[in-house]
């Protein structure tokens, strides 16, 4: 009988392990499909290495429009579901878009940093060569 209850009390810890080591697989695998490297055609040929940017980390910390405006403020084509920069954002001011591509990108991720270190909380980087790195 307490040979049974060894054998049962083994099989249980190792199905608990798996799952765990399943769990924490699929979160890695989840924070890597959300690495992406942020670059646009409508800049041409970059003068500095695109940004490698985590998604995964920052939806797991902010709301999406905090990035992603509020889309029916500024009358979205894409009915409030999220677009990339650039599909509203172009390099250069236009009537319809007052803001230009690159200043969209900057003032959204630095001037969400810099925010960040002014209410004393952990933030992502603010020098250009902390988010622009060569490889």
């Amino acid at each position: 009988m307490k040979q049974l209850r060894l054998i049962f009390i083994l099989v249980i810890a190792g199905i608990m392990a798996a799952s765990l080591a399943s769990l924490v697989w699929s979160q890695e695998q989840k924070a890597l499909e959300g690495v992406m490297d942020l670059k646009s055609r409508e800049f041409g040929k970059h003068q500095r290495p695109p940004v490698r940017f985590d998604h995964y980390l920052h939806e797991t910390i902010m709301r999406c429009r905090v990035c992603h405006h509020d889309f029916y403020v500024f009358s979205n084509r894409n009915e409030g579901k999220g677009s990339k920069c650039a599909s509203c954002h172009k390099r250069e001011i236009n009537k319809d878009i007052p803001i230009p591509l690159l200043t969209a990108f900057h003032n959204r991720c630095k001037g969400c940093h810099e925010n960040y270190i002014k209410w004393g909380r952990a933030s992502g980087p603010v020098m250009c060569g902390t988010c622009h790195k060569k490889t």
